[in-house]
This record gives C-alpha cells, structure tokens and sequence, in this order.
C-alpha cells in the first residue's frame, strides 16, 4: 500500500495556501517538469503525475467557509473549557431507588410475620 504524498509539499506551497497560490505553482511546476519539454524519461513522467495528482487533490477540497481568522476564532470558542452542566435527576436511579424501599417494606412485612 502506497502513501499518498501531501499535495502541499508536491507543489512547494504552504497548508492553507489560497486558490490563486495553487494554480500559480501547478503552472510553474507543469511548465518545468512537463515530459515533452524535459525528454520523456521515466523520472520527469512521474514528478508531473505527482504535480498532476497533487492540483487534482487539492482542486476537489472544498473551499474553506470564512477567512483564517474566522476559523481559528471558532476553533477557540469550540476548544474553550466549558462550565459544570446542571444535572438533574436520573429516572433511572428513581426506579431503582424506588425498588430498594419496595423491598425494604417488604423485608419488614416478612418481618412482623
């Protein structure tokens, strides 16, 4: 099993990088590792499919929704320790407590007999 190469650093552009920035790089990329303009050896074939792949990849994300700085402000507030929550009365311990004092009251009729 082949691990896919991260298309960031096929490229040679940062995570993150904006749609402009990727298209700039394939095209520089495309243009200097093309195989009919570096003869067609096995090595300049392949490094373009990874450039190929790597555009391909990062074209099918989809776009982020906001700026960076409104992304990292929702990740703050999501990460931010949150307060105690309010618990109420389970119904479940209700019942079981409910059961015992049935059994109690019952242990004690036995009791008098």
């Amino acid at each position: 099993m082949r691990v896919a190469k991260d298309p960031y650093r096929v490229l040679g552009i940062p995570h993150g990088a904006s749609a402009a920035v990727v298209v700039d790089a394939y095209r520089r990329l495309a243009k200097e590792h093309h195989p009919d303009r570096n003869g067609n050896s096995a090595d300049s074939t392949q490094r373009f499919q990874e450039i190929q792949l790597a555009f391909e990849d990062l074209r099918s994300r989809p776009a982020p929704e906001g700026t960076i700085e409104e992304r990292l402000a929702r990740l703050q507030a999501e990460l931010e320790p949150q307060g105690p929550h309010e618990r109420g009365e389970d119904p479940s311990v209700t019942r079981v407590n409910s059961l015992i004092d049935g059994l109690d009251d019952l242990a004690s009729s036995l009791d008098r007999l």
